[in-house]
C-alpha cells in the first residue's frame, strides 16, 4: 500500500481534488506503465480513436491501458460484424422491426462502438474515470462478436456475453472496481439502474442509434431523389427505399429478470414510464386516425392472421401495445429519432405513455376506470370462441373518442374476428407496471 507522502510528487505545485487524487494512489498499486507497445490498427478509424484519446493520456495507464488496447485490437479483427444482434430470446434488439434492424445491419460493430465511446468520453468530467468509461463503452458490445456470440449466445444476451468475456480475462479480474464495470456493461439494456456509469453509457448508446438512423435515412431518401431526378419511377423507387411499415420481428421483450453466469445478479425491473415532451412529428389526431383504421380488422401476417385493435359491446376498444408503437412511427413519418427509441425499452415506453396521456387529457380517451394512476395498460384475459383464455396487456380506450359507438363497431366484425375474440375479460382490474410483460 503506497504512503501518501510516498505519492505527493504526483500533484506537487498542481492543484487535485481528492477524487482525482485517489485513482492516482489506486493505479500506483498496479503496474504503473503499460507493457504493451504502441499498436497500429487497420481500420483508420480505430487508429485516429488511439491516437486522440488513448495515447496521450496520463490517465489511462497500467492494467486498463492494456485492456482498452486489447479491446481495440479485437474491434479492429473482428468488429466488421453487423452492430445488432437477435438471436437469444431476451435479446434486447429484437424489438427493433425488421426495417430497423436491416438498417442497422449495415453499421459495423468497430463503428458503433467508437461512436457510444465518444459520446460517453465527452460527459466525462472527471479524469479520474475516464480511463473506466472508455473501457466499458469499448466492451459493451463485444458480445456481438460472432466468435463469441455463436458460441455464447445459450448463455444470455449479448451484455451477459460481454460480461462473460471480461471475467475471462485474468487481467481485468485484477481491477479492483471490475464489480462496477461488470454492471454497466451487463446492464446497459435494462430500463433503469442505480449506476451512473451505466446511465452514461445507455444515454450514449442510444445517441449513436440516433445519429447512425438519421444518417441512414438521409442517404436513403437523397437516393430516392436521385431515381426520380433519373427518370426512374417513382411509385418503384418508393417501394424499394421506404419502410415497409413491417411489424416487430417478435412480440417478444427481454426478461425483466436476466440469468446469474456472472456470479451477481441483476435486479428485477420495475419500471414506471415517465411522461416526456412528445416530438413535434407526432400528431394525436393522426394517432387517433390511423388506430381508428385498425379497429377489427384481421390482417395477413407472416405468423397468420392477426387483430391489432377490437372493439368490446361495452363500448372499450382494446389496442395491443405493439399497434400503438407502429402507429406512433408512422405518425412520425418513420422519424429516425423516434426510430431510435425502438431500441432502448424505457424510452420506447416513456413515449407510448405520453401519447397515452395526451389522448386522454385532450380526448378522454383513456378508460381510466382500469388503468392505475400514471399508467395505461391493463392485464386482461382474451377469451376466444373456442373457450382459450390468453393473458395479456392491452390499453384500454373509449369508443367515444374515435367518433363511433359500439353498435356501429360490432357491426363491423367479420365472423373471423368473432370466433378470435368473444370477449375481454380484466383480470381483478389488476394493473401491470409495464408494457409487453
Amino acid at each position: 500500500m503506497a504512503k501518501l507522502a510516498e505519492l505527493s510528487h504526483l500533484w506537487k505545485d498542481r492543484e487535485v481534488q481528492i477524487k482525482d487524487a485517489a485513482n492516482l494512489w489506486r493505479e500506483q498499486s498496479q503496474e504503473n506503465n503499460s507493457a504493451t507497445p504502441r499498436p497500429s490498427f487497420t481500420h483508420t478509424e480505430i487508429e485516429r480513436f488511439f491516437s486522440e484519446m488513448i495515447e496521450h493520456r496520463s490517465s489511462i495507464n497500467g492494467i486498463r491501458r492494456d485492456l482498452i488496447i486489447w479491446l481495440l485490437n479485437l474491434l479492429d479483427k473482428e468488429g466488421d460484424c453487423p452492430s445488432v444482434v437477435r438471436k437469444h430470446k431476451d435479446e434486447a434488439e429484437r424489438i427493433y422491426s425488421e426495417d430497423s434492424y436491416a438498417m442497422l445491419e449495415a453499421v459495423p460493430l468497430y463503428r458503433h462502438t467508437l461512436t457510444v465511446a465518444r459520446n460517453f468520453i465527452a460527459k466525462a468530467d472527471q479524469e479520474a474515470l475516464l480511463a473506466d468509461i472508455i473501457l466499458i463503452a469499448l466492451a459493451h458490445d463485444i458480445g456481438k462478436i460472432p466468435s463469441y456470440h455463436d458460441g455464447m449466445y445459450s448463455s444470455g444476451d449479448h451484455p451477459i456475453i460481454a460480461g462473460l468475456i471480461l471475467n475471462g480475462i485474468p487481467e481485468f479480474v485484477s481491477l479492483p472496481n471490475k464489480e462496477d464495470i461488470l454492471r454497466a456493461v451487463t446492464g446497459h439494456h435494462l430500463m433503469k439502474s442505480d449506476n451512473i456509469l451505466t446511465d452514461g453509457l445507455k444515454q450514449s448508446d442510444h445517441e449513436a442509434r440516433q445519429s447512425e438512423l438519421s444518417a441512414l435515412y438521409l442517404k436513403m431518401r437523397e437516393q430516392k431523389n436521385r431515381r426520380t431526378e433519373n427518370g426512374v419511377d417513382t411509385q418503384f423507387a418508393a417501394e424499394e427505399m421506404e419502410p415497409t411499415f413491417a411489424r416487430p420481428a417478435t412480440t417478444e421483450l427481454p426478461s425483466a429478470e436476466r440469468a446469474d453466469p456472472l456470479g451477481f445478479a441483476l435486479a428485477k425491473e420495475k419500471y414506471t414510464p415517465q411522461l416526456i415532451n412528445i416530438p413535434e412529428c407526432i400528431d394525436p389526431d393522426a394517432v387517433i386516425e390511423s388506430l381508428k383504421n385498425r379497429i377489427n380488422v384481421v390482417e395477413s401476417t407472416p405468423k397468420g392472421d392477426q387483430w391489432s385493435v377490437v372493439s368490446m359491446p361495452n363500448g372499450v376498444i382494446y389496442v395491443n401495445p405493439d399497434a400503438l408503437w407502429e402507429t406512433i412511427k408512422e405518425v412520425s413519418n418513420y422519424d429516425p429519432l423516434v426510430y431510435a427509441s425502438e431500441g432502448f425499452e424505457a424510452e420506447k415506453r416513456n413515449l407510448m405513455h405520453s401519447v397515452i396521456t395526451e389522448l386522454a387529457r385532450t380526448k378522454q380517451a383513456l378508460a381510466t376506470e382500469y388503468v392505475a394512476d400514471g399508467y395505461y395498460t391493463s392485464k386482461v384475459s382474451i377469451i376466444t370462441g373456442g373457450g382459450k383464455r390468453l393473458s395479456h396487456l392491452l390499453i384500454p380506450l373509449t369508443a367515444q373518442s374515435f367518433g363511433v359507438t359500439a353498435s356501429e363497431l360490432e357491426e363491423q366484425k367479420s365472423a373471423q374476428l368473432k370466433r378470435m375474440v368473444k370477449d375481454i375479460k380484466h383480470k381483478n382490474k389488476e394493473v401491470e407496471q409495464c408494457v409487453g410483460r
